[in-house]
């Protein structure tokens, strides 16, 4: 069986950010697949597709319903006719309506995770349905493209002589939007990890389009299920930047497990079970055990211990999966077999061994030649870049001397704002007693977020330099923005 709905657009959205929903009952589901009755129904392996528009400037897409759904995926058709998906249409766990105390449009409906379109608005959704279906109302939740300007803003510290805080994405750098509830803290004694389910957001290619993920899966938890904010703590992007998410700083009490007094909640951006499989990146692994080792550290945590949960009310592994604490699959079959390297890996970091990270921005860089200062790119890192023309005759030079407190390998990272009129031949590297390490970027492409270059040894101290240079064809610019260091 196909069944197709063809309607006008939809409405616009009532605000720049105000998301929206439009909803079928069952028996409107039946009568778009030519049945009569109060509910869709559809035999085992039968199946049905329906494409409907989206509001213009459509960016993300969530669904919640009532009924038996089966199979069902979601996928995007562009302005332009291009297709992105299908994505699972699954109840999302941690949005459950009993554990969480929903109070939102979706009332106890199953909400399926949030999915995103990457590069310009949606036109349309087509839902695949597959048998066996039983479907008694269907609510598809529409929310915008932000046009606030987004800026990575660090937000960094921690004890001082502890493990230090890594680097953390201030809420400010996503545009959140303000809570509309008061904080409470409950003091941290467990880490519990999530997936959000959203497989599109593996698909992200830079970190301006983690950063509007964040804010739509704000405006999801907040518009479907009525919460005063976000329900994670923190988040962690395929790229493994840590985003900071509910408001009101260290030890604030999330919304993630149903829970969550004494656990602070950390969510893996994207799918890690069947039937997608998605698998943590390294960096994703070592984002959760950098900032694992630094709650460890200043609360005393033991990561291979058992201790009790105060929220949960028993005994708990203190770095535990959301499956450990109720009826769930999250964080899914691939996230959770991660754990025990987690645990090892926040360990090894308390007992001194790697996971040392340096960035370093253009305040701490010193020039050779003439170098502009810019502000206008929206993807830079911070407040401005350096910039100048390339392949003039004398070579100009941006350069840091990072402060390398123990010797070992290195991975160099180098971050840039793109644009048409960049070299694509931008030559960068490190100088390391004596012998020179380069390789060539193209800052067209790739901007606004970390892109590795090579791993080198670095001695002990100042004596080495990371840097970029303007040496290469004429008639376009190279830029220096900021440089990043991890210790393998």
């Amino acid at each position: 069986m196909v069944c197709a709905l063809f309607l006008s657009l939809l409405p616009a959205f009532a605000g720049p950010q105000s998301p929206q929903h439009w909803q079928w009952s069952g028996a409107e589901l039946a009568a778009m697949a030519g049945q009569q009755g109060q509910s869709l129904n559809l035999a085992a392996e039968e199946s049905c597709h329906l494409q409907l528009p989206c509001p213009p400037q459509t960016r993300s897409v969530g669904a919640w319903w009532q009924g038996l759904l089966g199979t069902a995926q979601l996928e995007f058709l562009g302005e332009k006719g291009d297709l992105q998906g299908p994505y699972p249409m699954i109840a999302a766990e941690d949005l459950d309506p009993i554990a969480n105390h929903a109070s939102g449009p979706a009332g106890s409906a199953q909400v399926a995770a949030l999915q995103h379109y990457y590069g310009g608005a949606a036109a349309a959704v087509i839902l695949h349905l597959r048998g066996p279906v039983q479907l008694d109302s269907l609510a598809l939740v529409f929310i915008p493209k932000s046009n606030q300007a987004v800026t990575p803003k660090i937000t960094a510290g921690g004890p001082p002589g502890g493990y230090p805080k890594p680097n953390v994405y201030s809420r400010s750098s996503w545009g959140a939007d303000p809570p509309v509830c008061n904080p409470s803290y409950c003091n941290t004694t467990h880490l519990g990890f999530h997936h959000s389910a959203g497989a599109s957001e593996y698909n992200s290619s830079s970190w301006s389009q983690d950063a509007a993920n964040v804010k739509a899966i704000q405006s999801y938890h907040m518009y479907t299920r009525g919460w005063c904010d976000i329900g994670y703590n923190y988040l962690i992007s395929v790229h493994g930047y840590i985003f900071e998410g509910r408001a009101g700083g260290d030890d604030v009490r999330g919304a993630h497990d149903g829970h969550n007094c004494g656990s602070m909640g950390t969510c893996f951006m994207g799918y890690f079970h069947t039937p997608y499989n998605q698998t943590l990146t390294q960096v994703m692994i070592d984002a959760a055990a950098e900032l694992g080792a630094w709650k460890c550290d200043q609360q005393g945590i033991d990561p291979h211990g058992t201790s009790w949960y105060s929220g949960y009310g028993g005994n708990m592994s203190n770095v535990y999966g959301h499956r450990n604490v109720a009826s769930t699959a999250c964080p899914g079959d691939l996230a959770y077999a991660e754990l025990p390297t987690i645990r090892n890996e926040i360990a090894s970091r308390l007992q001194g061994g790697g996971g040392t990270e340096i960035i370093l921005d253009t305040g701490a860089a010193f020039t050779v030649g003439t170098w502009f200062t810019g502000t206008s790119s929206t993807d830079k890192y911070g407040s401005n870049y350096l910039w100048t023309d390339s392949g003039i005759q004398a070579p100009r030079y941006a350069l840091w001397r990072p402060n390398i407190s123990q010797a070992g390998n290195y991975t160099v990272y180098f971050w840039w704002p793109q644009g048409s009129n960049r070299s694509t031949q931008t030559m960068v590297g490190a100088r390391i007693q004596g012998t020179i390490h380069s390789t060539t970027v193209n800052q067209q492409q790739n901007g606004g977020q970390w892109n590795a270059v090579g791993t080198w040894w670095f001695p002990t101290g100042t004596s080495s330099l990371v840097g970029v240079s303007n040496q290469g064809p004429t008639g376009s610019v190279v830029l220096a923005d900021a440089i990043r260091l991890v210790k393998q």
